[in-house]
């Protein structure tokens, strides 16, 4: 009697389909790889300036510094901007619409905040000497990227 029991359970560790309905039991749903929104930018224009109101909140979704953001767009925008603390704004000393505000966050979601191996937005940009880092938190993948 004994030994049809473990006859059975040796034969369950034999079946592929046993073990990997097993192996999806223990392991966790990944998060953060469905399609992820970030807040659409509210814009103004004054003059030859573009304030983005909701700079803080988008910086919040990215789950990124707001000065990195900033530091980003003023790079690609080849432009100069100002960061107010206390509004949550982005001053940018340029004419921009909202369309390629949207395609440079967009851009920047891509390359500094979801991984590139399983897709996952739970990262964070790490800084090793010189060089940027991209540690996925839900794989463990690490990725260099551009220096912002």
């Amino acid at each position: 009697m004994a030994g049809s029991v473990l006859d059975e359970e040796a034969e369950k560790l034999m079946d592929y389909d046993y073990l990997l309905e097993k192996l999806y039991k223990k392991v966790p749903p990944k998060s953060g790889t469905s399609e992820y929104r970030i807040p659409e930018p509210q814009i103004i224009r004054i003059g030859s300036q573009t304030v983005i109101r909701n700079f803080r909140e988008i910086a919040q979704a990215l789950k990124r510094d707001p000065k990195l953001v900033a530091r980003y767009l003023q790079k690609e925008l080849a432009t100069a901007a100002s960061y107010e603390e206390e509004s949550g704004q982005l001053i940018l000393n340029v004419k921009v619409s909202r369309k390629v505000v949207n395609q440079f966050l967009q851009l920047f979601m891509k390359t500094y905040v979801r991984c590139p191996t399983c897709g996952s937005i739970d990262t964070k940009l790490l800084r090793q000497e010189r060089a940027y880092m991209l540690k996925c938190e839900a794989c463990g993948a690490e990725q260099p990227v551009k220096p912002i």
